[in-house]
């Protein structure tokens, strides 16, 4: 997946950050403010829940799973940490599902929003529009995640300002992607493993990506050995 994340240069970059939020915005001229609102409800409700209800799963997933042998095993914390939130998201997908085919709360209410006299095209195009945002800030996130392992970094100016300027995207989700692409950086950089190892550590324990309970289980169980790892936890106990 890197190999081909590195075949994007700028210029692609900067057109896929013009196509998609218009391409987004026609589509949800074609559907509507209530088809397009009760999808970005749902969506937000069901990543904001999985983000801050992955940490039990994770410390399950270090407990029961072994570490892989990565090139740098702390990069095994953030698959963890990605299979937890995929694991919470499906689960919180299939109740919302169930949810509506008996209920349907959130479209009858967004149903409701139509009596403020605006066209449901016009509507349905501004939160399309703002949901196709989104899916850009996660791509773009994801290849600066592996342009950061592979030491390639994409020079787009439109890219650079999406991820980096994005208001509430940035807010919510910022301190957790940049762990993840600063991550990379260590990882591609010509550190000793030691080093590297207790850098990655810090970034995460610094931003939040882990808890400090599962730090300390990863570090205490030797999943992860490295010098002054015992020395490097106990700052966030």
């Amino acid at each position: 997946m890197v190999r081909y994340l590195d075949t994007i240069g700028p210029s692609v970059m900067n057109v896929i950050c013009i196509v998609v939020p218009v391409v987004g915005f026609i589509v949800g001229l074609m559907k509507g403010f209530v088809d397009r609102s009760v999808r970005v409800l749902e969506g937000a409700i069901i990543i904001f829940l999985s983000l801050y209800l992955k940490n039990p799963i994770s410390s399950i997933l270090y407990k029961v799973f072994p570490f892989f042998n990565f090139e740098y095993k702390v990069f095994n914390i953030i698959l963890y940490e990605f299979i937890a939130f995929t694991i919470i998201a499906l689960i919180l997908i299939i109740i919302v599902h169930i949810l509506n085919k008996f209920v349907n709360i959130i479209e009858r209410v967004v149903g409701l929003i139509l009596h403020i006299g605006v066209p449901s095209s016009i509507l349905g195009a501004i939160v399309s529009f703002v949901e196709y945002l989104f899916f850009l800030y996660v791509f773009i996130f994801i290849v600066f995640f592996f342009s950061s392992i592979s030491n390639s970094p994409i020079d787009s100016s439109l890219a650079n300002t999406f991820y980096y300027k994005m208001p509430v995207f940035r807010q919510v989700f910022g301190k957790q992607f940049d762990s993840c692409i600063d991550v990379g950086k260590k990882m591609s950089s010509n550190d000793d493993t030691d080093k590297i190892t207790y850098d990655s550590m810090k970034i995460m324990l610094d931003n939040g990506f882990i808890t400090y309970e599962n730090g300390r289980y990863i570090i205490s169980s030797k999943k992860l050995s490295f010098a002054k790892s015992e020395e490097l936890i106990n700052q966030y106990n």
